[in-house]
């Protein structure tokens, strides 16, 4: 059977795991303030939060832990991409107002437009993103504010910790795939699982690649087992 390997940025119990990144999470005070944003006042310029990364989310908690005027975003109502990181949110006391339907950047920017027309977003995110959220929600004329809250760090791997041919790779963010790639380069004989659309998206061309049925880490271990015994 093929082996799988879980391409991350921190190890999991349940399957062998590759880390080809470092998540560094950000100050966010002054960049708030960057914004246009009094941290006195801020539900008078902010009305709805975005986040699309678990990250993003554990960033602003970090940074609530450290300067106490930054509760008040438990007060706001957020959108999120994934049901994964709307739960952590609830588990911490956040409203949540929307979940996407569509695990792809596209396709929840598609359907929060509607939602945010006339509000005041702030949208939580990665330094580098490849969805182009922030474009769209422009284009659509939401009053768009953003806040880089973490960042994706490639990690150099030593050469002999390249999965062996035919292993199935699981691949739950597009950083993960393209630091994988800047580390290893890709073998034909590979199988790719992506968590999302987002990440699927960023897949070349000869990668064989699949989507998860559903968004999450545990999910992806599954379905990668269920190929493993499919695929020849």
């Amino acid at each position: 059977m093929r082996e799988i390997v879980l391409i991350n940025s921190k190890e999991n119990p349940k399957v062998k795991t590759l880390i080809v990144n470092k998540i560094e999470l950000l100050p966010i005070r002054k960049s708030i303030i960057e914004q246009h944003i009094d941290l006195n006042k801020i539900q008078k310029s902010v009305d709805a939060l975005i986040f699309t990364s678990k990250y993003a989310f554990k960033s602003l908690l970090k940074n609530m832990q450290e300067y106490p005027e930054l509760e008040v975003f438990r007060q706001i109502p957020a959108f999120v991409i994934g049901e994964n990181t709307a739960q952590k949110l609830k588990e911490a006391c956040f409203g949540v107002e929307y979940i996407g339907l569509d695990s792809h950047g596209a396709g929840f920017s598609s359907e929060i437009i509607p939602l945010l027309k006339n509000r005041k977003p702030l949208y939580f995110r990665a330094k580098k993103i490849v969805s182009g959220l922030d474009v769209k929600l422009w284009e659509a004329k939401i009053k768009l504010k953003q806040v880089i809250a973490y960042e994706n760090k490639t990690s150099i791997i030593d050469k002999t910790f390249k999965p062996l041919p035919k292993s199935i790779l699981i691949f739950t963010a597009p950083s993960h795939y393209l630091a994988f790639k800047q580390n290893f380069g890709w073998d034909g004989s590979y199988s790719a699982v992506a968590i999302g659309m987002t990440t699927f998206g960023v897949f070349d061309s000869e990668v064989e690649g699949f989507v998860s049925p559903t968004q999450s880490i545990d999910s992806c271990i599954e379905f990668a087992k269920e190929l493993a015994l499919k695929l020849p």
